[in-house]
């Protein structure tokens, strides 16, 4: 049941890509994230109130750190995506998957399994294809995909210290501070743009923000922490790498966005990276049990990559 809601989740964040990037040519990012993230808290705010939980220690100090890195994750993500095409950002962002074992790795002294070294492997490769000229990429989009790059590396802190915080903490409340901490940082942006709004796109506007806020912010963290709970890293990792896919498909059928010869076999090598990574990583636990497991049972290898 866990594996079919974190499937569902993932095909679901995958087409959110798509929307974010018709949204900016409405507004800016700031103000896009502010609402979108101001929706998801009184959303969670009003769930936390009905259900009130007792804060545990460090809860302030884990949410608050977990919360920069998910505020650095979207505003680098949204931000490339006004440069970038929403499969590019999307297989750019699922390199998170990748990154986290090597944070976990320096952050919290766990070992880095050989499988993991062969995904970087391909992953740098399907980068390198993605970068080449031929893909016709301007100026602006290389810059867009190099805010996606670090979007992913702010994501991989947010997932690597998620599995070590998260079990110590209440769900709901937890998570909100998280939300609320990125709504902030969201609003703080606003000055710094020039203000755009284009009022005959408003339709466009409320539609995603109601989806994004409501459905893939507030109800699809709070599915994805207990997803989690209820499967392996590994597996769960492994699902999160139809993201990317879902994005770029959608993208394509959906947003009439042509992709050309190198973003398919760029994007595939990224995509078969995380699985040599994962897979390979589940086998290696296998044929030696109990090596690189966290405190908490999960295998340091396994990740999610979200939008």
């Amino acid at each position: 049941m866990a594996d079919l809601a974190l499937l569902a989740l993932t095909l679901f964040w995958g087409t959110t890509f798509t929307f974010v990037k018709d949204v900016l040519y409405v507004t800016t990012p700031g103000v896009f994230l502010s609402t979108r993230f101001g929706i998801a808290v009184l959303v969670l705010g009003a769930v936390a109130l009905l259900r009130r939980r007792p804060l545990g220690t460090g809860f302030f100090r884990h949410g608050g750190i977990l919360g920069l890195c998910l505020l650095a994750t979207f505003v680098f993500q949204t931000i490339g995506l006004l440069y970038t095409s929403p499969s590019r950002s999307a297989f750019l962002t699922g390199l998170a998957v990748l990154i986290v074992p090597f944070v976990s790795r320096f952050l919290l002294g766990r070992n880095v399994r050989a499988a993991s070294w062969v995904g970087v492997a391909l992953a740098v490769a399907g980068l390198a294809i993605l970068s080449l000229p031929q893909g016709g990429l301007s100026g602006k989009a290389r810059l867009g995909d190099v805010l996606t790059i670090v979007c992913s590396l702010a994501c991989a802190f947010q997932i690597a210290l998620m599995s070590e915080w998260a079990p110590l903490h209440p769900l709901v409340p937890f998570t909100l501070l998280q939300i609320a901490v990125t709504f902030a940082g969201s609003l703080l942006l606003i000055p710094l743009e020039t203000f755009r709004f284009d009022a005959q796109r408003t339709g466009t506007f409320v539609a995603t923000v109601a989806f994004t806020g409501m459905w893939m912010t507030a109800a699809a963290f709070f599915v994805q922490n207990w997803g989690q709970r209820h499967t392996t890293a590994v597996r769960a990792a492994l699902i999160y790498t139809l993201e990317p896919v879902t994005a770029a498909l959608f993208s394509h059928y959906y947003g009439g966005l042509a992709l050309d010869r190198s973003e398919w076999i760029g994007g595939g090598l990224i995509v078969l990276g995380v699985v040599a990574g994962e897979v390979g990583g589940a086998l290696e636990a296998r044929l030696s049990p109990g090596r690189g497991a966290s405190p908490s049972g999960r295998n340091s290898t396994g990740a999610p990559s979200f939008p």
